[in-house]
């Protein structure tokens, strides 16, 4: 029984994060502004993520895509991430748990795609100005 309701919650969980978020999003506006940049004039790898989400949430990819590509793209991953965390840290199927042995080469790959990312974004001549969000 107390698996059943833990799987409940894992499910509810993502659900209650997008209309949570969907409700502060727009109460607040899009008047949120990322802290790295406002330091340093630098676009981060997740600035425009939030408007990605927003973008994403009513269906307009192709705007979400032009906000932030990184984050339309690492969606799909991180939700099949949380997927195989339920199946083994909920349901308790171990068969499950080598997805979750990454080789180094996954990790330090992560890592310079998203330093690509990073500088690739702030260079401000065509066609890397695409991977900025719009102004």
């Amino acid at each position: 029984m107390k698996k059943y309701i833990l799987l409940i919650l894992a499910i509810l969980f993502p659900i209650i994060i997008i209309v949570v978020y969907y409700a502060m999003y727009n109460i607040a506006g899009d008047n949120s502004a990322c802290t790295f940049k406002s330091a340093t004039g630098l676009e981060c790898p997740g600035c425009g993520g939030q408007r990605s989400l927003h973008f994403l949430l009513h269906g307009d990819v192709l705007q979400a895509i032009r906000y932030n590509v990184f984050f339309v793209v690492a969606g799909p991953f991180l939700a099949y991430f949380y997927y195989l965390a339920v199946r083994v840290y909920i349901l308790g199927q171990e068969k499950y748990l080598k997805s979750f042995m990454f080789k180094p080469w996954f990790g330090y790959t992560l890592l310079i795609t998203v330093i690509c990312f990073f500088i690739l974004r702030n260079i401000p001549v065509w066609p890397f100005t695409y991977l900025a969000p719009p102004q």
